[in-house]
This record gives structure tokens, C-alpha cells and sequence, in this order.
């Protein structure tokens, strides 16, 4: 019987501790589906934060960066004087107008207006200059010549926007050029307001000083 017993109490201890073998493992396996399943959530909240902070933009803000960057190159070519550069960026800003067609449909953006104006008295100055123009390469001279009948061509669709933009003309697209002018009008005219006020108070004083002094002659 005590054998008996003893021997049943040994299997029940195996058992026993089988048993906690078995759910030590089963909890470090669920613990370690539990650590998966947190780097799995961790890496979708780092997915989305970055497609959060990966701003879309629309295919108009993109056609109007790439017109801000043919724009800047095409002012220092002017800048340089580089007729077959100009004539060559001006080629890819007019690829990229007519690839943006639908978005210049509601309006032609007031920088690609000004630098078209630009263009056009820039390149009349310079064939102007006939001195000049003999001094230049046959390919800065070609180009040259090219440029007057490519800005013929390309311009008449937006001779409308261009001549009112002739009429009323900016100096700078980020700033207004009457700004600074209406301040300093302002200033002048708050300046000589505050002074004519104060000469006709000092006036106004002094005419009851005098009529005071009238006063104490008369009761005198």
C-alpha cells in the first residue's frame, strides 16, 4: 500500500510538474506572441506616423514647384547672359506648361505671367545691342535669334495675362512693392497730423492766455 501510494504519489508529483513545465512554456510562448504582436503594432504606428508625415501633394502644387524651379534658372541665366541656357530651360518650362494645360486653364500663375513679360523685353534688349550680338559665339547668336521666334510662338496664348500684367506690374512675387511706400505715408502723415494738432492746441492756449489777460485789464 505505502508502495502503492508512494508510487502514485511520485506520478502525481511528475504530473504535477510536467504540468507546470507545460504552462511555464505555454506562457513564455504566449508572451512571446504578446512581444510580436507589440513590435508588430509598434512598427504599424511607426508606418503610419511616417505616412502622416509624408505630406501628398497635388499634381497642381508639383506643376507649380517645377515652374518655381525653371524660373530661378532661367533668371540666372538672364543674369549670366547665357542665351543657349535660356534657350534650352525655357524649352523645359514650356514641356512642363503644356504637361500642367489643365491646371492653367482656371489661371495662369502671376510668376509665370511676369517671367514670360520678362523674357520677351530681355531678349528684344539684347538684339537690340548689335555690337554685342557680333561679339557672341554662332550658338549663343543662334539661340538668341531662336529665342525672339520661340517667344512669338509660345506667348500669343497668353497675351491677354501678359498685357495686364504690363499694366499693373509687381517687383517681386513675395512682396508688394507700395507696402513699404504706404508705411512710410503713414508715418508722415501721423507725424504732421500730431504736430498740426499740437500747434492748434498751443494756439488754442494761447488765445485763452490772451483772452484772460483781456479779462483782468478790463476788471482792473
Amino acid at each position: 500500500m505505502s508502495r502503492f501510494w508512494a508510487a502514485g504519489g511520485s506520478s502525481e508529483s511528475d504530473s504535477d510538474d510536467s504540468s507546470s513545465v507545460a504552462s511555464s512554456s505555454a506562457s513564455s510562448d504566449n508572451k512571446g506572441t504578446g512581444g510580436g504582436g507589440n513590435r508588430w503594432a509598434a512598427l504599424s504606428d511607426s508606418e503610419s506616423s511616417e505616412e502622416e508625415a509624408r505630406v501628398v501633394k497635388s499634381g497642381k502644387e508639383r506643376a507649380i514647384e517645377t515652374f518655381q524651379k525653371h524660373i530661378k534658372n532661367l533668371r540666372q541665366h538672364m543674369k549670366d547672359r547665357d542665351y543657349y541656357a535660356i534657350q534650352t530651360e525655357f524649352d523645359e518650362l514650356s514641356k512642363a506648361m503644356i504637361k500642367a494645360k489643365q491646371y492653367l486653364v482656371t489661371g495662369v500663375p502671376r510668376q509665370l505671367v511676369r517671367v514670360l513679360v520678362e523674357l520677351e523685353d530681355y531678349n528684344a534688349e539684347r538684339l537690340k545691342d548689335k555690337e554685342q550680338f557680333k561679339r557672341l559665339s554662332a550658338r549663343q547668336g543662334r539661340a538668341l535669334n531662336k529665342m525672339k521666334l520661340t517667344l512669338k510662338k509660345h506667348n500669343k496664348k497668353y497675351q491677354v495675362v501678359m498685357d495686364a500684367y504690363r499694366k499693373n506690374p509687381i517687383v517681386s512675387d513675395d512682396e508688394d512693392s507700395g507696402d513699404n511706400g504706404g508705411g512710410d505715408d503713414n508715418e508722415s502723415k501721423s507725424s504732421s497730423s500730431s504736430s498740426s494738432s499740437s500747434s492748434s492746441s498751443s494756439s488754442s492756449a494761447s488765445a485763452k492766455g490772451s483772452d484772460s489777460d483781456d479779462g483782468g485789464d478790463k476788471e482792473g
